[in-house]
């Protein structure tokens, strides 16, 4: 390598180019997941009709009539979203400030926003359908509460799926074989059987 010349690029890091495409593309999601947020807020409950009255409202390029529980879908997804953009944001600014950004990487930092908004609707239903509370109509949810969990769900994808994942470990766990009333034959263990 002659004197002045940059040494030469590692392939595994992103280029210059790979970067600039990225931070783009997060931020124009960003940018939507943001606007999706404030257009589908739901009117205060006892507005219009409340949970079944359908407003047209506009959402990017799209005028439906939505119900208030639809509404409440679209917020929960959109901070869902948002929240995983936070992370994302922050770990993309860090590793290319260290110059440590690898190309590899680029792929779940573009998905990583859809999997926020995806894991925040699935808490939302769970949270919804009364494992965790008690059934209350859309009229009687609080639209910045849920939107907090959705963000949060969203920014700590990782971290909940490994929350879930123990808890429904613990609740689908088959219950262990009590001495002297094992349900295998004798001799055998129920821990030889495979997964299944």
């Amino acid at each position: 390598m002659a004197q002045g010349e940059p040494p030469p690029r590692d392939p595994v890091l992103a280029a210059p180019r790979d970067v600039v495409v990225l931070i783009a593309v997060l931020l124009v999601l960003t940018v939507m997941l943001g606007t999706v947020l404030v257009q589908a807020w739901p009117p205060p409950a006892g507005a219009k009709g409340g949970a079944l009255h359908a407003d047209r409202i506009r959402i990017l390029f799209w005028v439906p009539g939505l119900l208030r529980d639809t509404r409440l879908f679209l917020v929960v997804a959109s901070a869902g979203g948002l929240g995983a953009l936070i992370h994302v944001l922050r770990s993309v600014y860090e590793y290319v400030g260290d110059r440590k950004l690898r190309r590899s990487w680029i792929t779940m930092y573009l998905l990583e926003p859809f999997v926020g908004a995806i894991l925040a609707l699935v808490v939302y239903c769970v949270l919804r359908g009364g494992l965790t509370t008690s059934m209350a109509s859309s009229s009687d949810i609080n639209p910045y509460g849920v939107t907090a969990v959705a963000a949060l769900v969203g920014m700590f994808s990782r971290q909940t799926v490994d929350k879930l994942r123990a808890v429904f470990n613990t609740l689908l766990t088959p219950p262990q074989d009590s001495p002297g009333e094992g349900l295998g034959r004798p001799g055998t263990s129920s821990d030889s059987c495979p997964d299944r």
